[in-house]
């Protein structure tokens, strides 16, 4: 029995447990360890509380080509960094506080253009209530979505109850499209859950599935995990991409991949026959969202228990549908590496936006402000801003320090909104000194 219970959840520790592997005794003595002087400890208030963050390299930038807005010169993240306290010049709001007394977690967030906001409510995975037999079971039927009005100081109303769980929504046609376990579906608006397709690979104690969804082009898009960690259940090496694609996706071909399908065709037909590859080699691909110039960007949890020297991993990616147009056959379609840059290197795969340090866990992604926003659950964690240097490169700022951040999105008006595993619900605009 835990003694305290406010200590059986730890940031850094949790990362683990969200992909399966429990940590050995010499990571957890490391973690136990008090950080050298160039790291302070770290300040917490309010709903939310935020774990240590180990020390780790800052992420590394590329050249991605695009509009993409100027970095804000922030310094690196720190232990002293203040809690919910957003740097930059952001201002931030808390919204339907009363969610956050009730061990619920905001799992996803989408908008309606008439305000409508759309939250995805799951079990909390922080605090003493935690329940590990829902926690990590997908399917449990406990998960749901509540629609608020953004535009007025009301509460909220529930559309869809005793669901398992909902890692993606996005807004279009009328429609509220869902990505929950192991499948797709809608919900038109006055109308209940409609099932699309089914067949995603899930694996619970991984916390892999499929998870976000973005309707752009014309086309429905999933960012679909596998159902491997790729390093601590053994790297593969010497071997061809189709055969580690074969295996960290058991063998589905809707797994450690971005899929899509026609929206037309998929409404018609209901079938997860419809979807194909668009892109490969990722392991668990989680946020995923549209830029103005048609390009998407995800995010990729990396394995864990990889050495520091190699990167695990843990990144924010670009994919241009463009370039690949549908039809593509999946050896054409674009590589990311996974499992395979965890061994070696290959110039024909496609490098990362930004390397991220491992066990950094990104979550949700959103395009707001003329660049992109992410979240970071993991090492490091907070909200983080694209920017572009000087130099050309784009890197990430962290603009605010807060755990656990799992969901974005961006309202009508262009604010930026913030979800929290503990129910907390925040609007973030720019003006504040």
């Amino acid at each position: 029995e835990v003694a305290d219970p406010q200590t059986l959840v730890n940031g850094r520790l949790l990362q683990f447990l969200s992909c399966g592997v429990e940590p050995d005794e010499e990571t957890i003595a490391q973690f136990l360890t008090p950080e050298p002087a160039a790291s302070s400890s770290s300040t917490a208030s309010s709903g939310d509380s935020a774990p240590a963050a180990a020390p780790a390299p800052a992420a590394s930038g590329s050249t991605v080509s695009g509009a993409i807005a100027p970095t804000l010169g922030l310094a690196p993240p720190s232990d002293a960094d203040p809690f919910l306290i957003p740097q930059g010049g952001f201002c931030i709001e808390q919204r339907l506080p009363r969610l956050a007394n009730q061990d619920r977690s905001i799992t996803a967030l989408a908008f309606a253009p008439d305000g409508r906001l759309f939250i995805a409510l799951d079990a909390s995975p922080s605090g003493q209530n935690v329940d590990p037999l829902v926690l990590l079971d997908a399917f449990h039927p406990s998960r749901s979505i509540v629609v608020h009005d953004s535009n007025s100081d009301g509460g909220y109303g529930e559309i869809l109850t005793e669901s398992p769980r909902i890692t993606g929504l996005n807004y279009a046609n009328g429609a509220l499209y869902v990505s929950r376990a192991g499948e797709v579906g809608r919900i038109p608006d006055g109308g209940g859950y409609e099932k699309l397709a089914g067949g995603f690979a899930v694996q619970s104690q991984l916390f892999h599935a499929n998870n976000g969804i973005v309707v752009s082009d014309g086309w429905v898009y999933v960012s679909a995990g596998g159902v491997r960690d790729g390093w601590s259940d053994g790297p593969l090496e010497n071997i061809s991409e189709d055969a580690a694609q074969s295996i960290v996706s058991g063998g589905n071909g809707l797994a450690a991949r971005i899929v899509r399908a026609p929206l037309d065709l998929l409404l018609s037909e209901r079938s997860i026959n419809n979807f194909q590859t668009a892109a490969r080699g990722v392991r668990n691909p989680y946020g995923i969202t549209r830029a103005p110039d048609g390009r998407l960007w995800f995010t990729d949890n990396g394995s864990t228990n990889v050495p520091e020297g190699i990167s695990a991993g843990d990144e924010v990616n670009v994919f241009d549908p463009s370039s690949v147009p549908g039809g593509t056959p999946e050896g054409a379609t674009p590589y990311y590496g996974f499992p395979l840059a965890l061994t070696g290197a290959n110039p024909n795969w496609r490098a990362p936006a930004i390397v991220l340090p491992n066990t950094a866990a990104p979550t949700g992604i959103t395009w707001a402000y003329g660049t992109l926003f992410y979240g970071q659950y993991g090492r490091q964690p907070g909200l983080y801003r694209v920017g572009r240097a000087a130099n050309g490169q784009v890197i990430s700022e962290r603009v605010m320090l807060v755990w656990p951040l799992i969901s974005l999105a961006t309202a009508p008006d262009g604010a930026l909104w913030i979800g929290t595993g503990t129910g907390g619900l925040y609007r973030m605009t720019p003006g504040c000194g």
